[in-house]
């Protein structure tokens, strides 16, 4: 299950993980180098940290990662009122903010969440009633951010300017009911429009910024994960799958199932942002 690509611009390389095997995986932007690091608590998330380290989750903790990869500290708890809920997806903002997407894991109830964390890692903003909350991601040129119900198979939007510790003010951007599969992880290039990685049809979607699709990218799988913009000019698109919960003639048809795959393209994406742990100026690309 590959989850939550991220490319690290200053060292040039691309992280991304397998949840279920509990792996964080690094290679370059051509892939021909590639080093697996096991974090046997478990990762849902890897993240930029300042001072060269990294910020990493599990199912419902948050962990400060040395540049090794090997020593980790617990640097923050979220306390879930589900036991059946866990952390998803994560993002991290130009304030230095962590955000936090939760979700139900037998995907019934809407007692997912996202939630915001300032520098000191304390919960800021809370946003509730998701099933699968994927994302957030953010349009940094017109103030914008983006979640998504992957269950419910909803785009919502909200401003940046207009949060609170009562929530997002989000309004609903694309009801995906007439688009093949589900969305989840999602990116945004500088023009503001949206990659939307399609569980079950093997797709990436490309909305603009008033929601007209432009781009389909077909792969040859059918779960598509997530994706983000890398390279050195931050205009390759890598895009994580799955293979888990094929059947053996599914398998067979599909044998690059749970692969990495990248996709040169005309935009250029954000780069990413670094957690503020310290008083570091090594935050931003």
């Amino acid at each position: 299950m590959g989850q939550r690509p991220i490319w690290d611009w200053r060292k040039d390389k691309l992280f991304w993980i397998d949840i279920y095997e509990n792996k964080i995986i690094k290679t370059d932007q051509d892939s021909i180098e590639e080093n697996q690091y096991l974090v046997p608590e478990g990762i849902t998330n890897i993240l930029l940290q300042d001072n060269e380290k990294y910020l990493i989750s599990s199912n419902d903790s948050i962990f400060s990662l040395q540049p090794s990869m090997i020593k980790k500290n617990l640097i923050a708890k979220v306390n879930f009122e589900n036991q059946d809920n866990r952390i998803n997806d994560a993002n991290i903002d130009l304030n230095g903010f962590v955000w936090l997407s939760t979700m139900d894991t037998k995907q019934k109830t809407e007692t997912g969440k996202i939630i915001c964390y300032d520098v000191n890692l304390d919960p800021i903003i809370t946003d509730s009633s998701y099933i699968i909350s994927n994302g957030p991601t953010f349009d940094y040129e017109r103030n914008i951010g983006y979640v998504t119900d992957s269950i419910k198979r909803v785009i919502y939007r909200f401003s940046l300017k207009e949060i609170s510790k009562n929530g997002v003010y989000k309004s609903v951007f694309l009801s995906m009911n007439n688009i093949d599969g589900n969305p989840d992880g999602m990116t945004v290039d500088k023009k503001g429009n949206l990659w939307v990685a399609m569980w079950g049809s093997g797709k990436v979607c490309c909305f603009d910024k008033d929601g007209n699709l432009k781009i389909i990218l077909q792969l040859p799988v059918s779960k598509v994960t997530s994706c983000t913009f890398g390279g050195y000019d931050l205009n390759e698109l890598f895009i994580t799958t799955a293979s888990v919960g094929l059947n053996d003639i599914e398998s067979e048809r599909q044998p690059h199932a749970g692969k990495l795959f990248k996709f040169s393209t005309q935009e250029q994406g954000y780069a990413a942002n670094c957690y503020r742990s310290e008083n570091s100026r090594n935050l931003y690309h």
